[in-house]
C-alpha cells in the first residue's frame, strides 16, 4: 500500500461502513438477507467512492499521477 493512498482507502473503508450502517438503520429491516445485499452493495459504493475520489485527487495534484512507462517495453 503506497503511503500518500493509506488516508484515501481509510476514508474509503469509515464511508463504506457508515453507509451500509445507514442503509441497514433506514431500511428498518435486519433478515439476513438483507443484510447480505446491503453488504454486497456497502462493498460496491465504497469502492466507487474510492475510485472517484482518487480521480479526483489526482485531477487537483493532491495525489501523484500513475506513471505509465513502468521500465516494461
Amino acid at each position: 500500500m503506497s503511503r500518500p493512498l493509506l488516508p484515501l482507502k481509510a476514508g474509503a473503508i469509515i464511508f463504506t461502513l457508515l453507509w451500509t450502517a445507514w442503509m441497514m438503520w433506514w431500511s428498518g429491516s435486519f433478515s439476513s438477507a438483507n443484510v447480505v445485499i446491503l453488504a454486497v452493495c456497502g462493498a460496491v459504493v465504497g469502492y466507487l467512492w474510492y475510485r472517484a475520489m482518487r480521480w479526483q485527487f489526482e485531477r487537483m495534484g493532491m495525489l501523484p499521477r500513475k506513471d505509465d512507462s513502468s521500465g516494461t517495453s
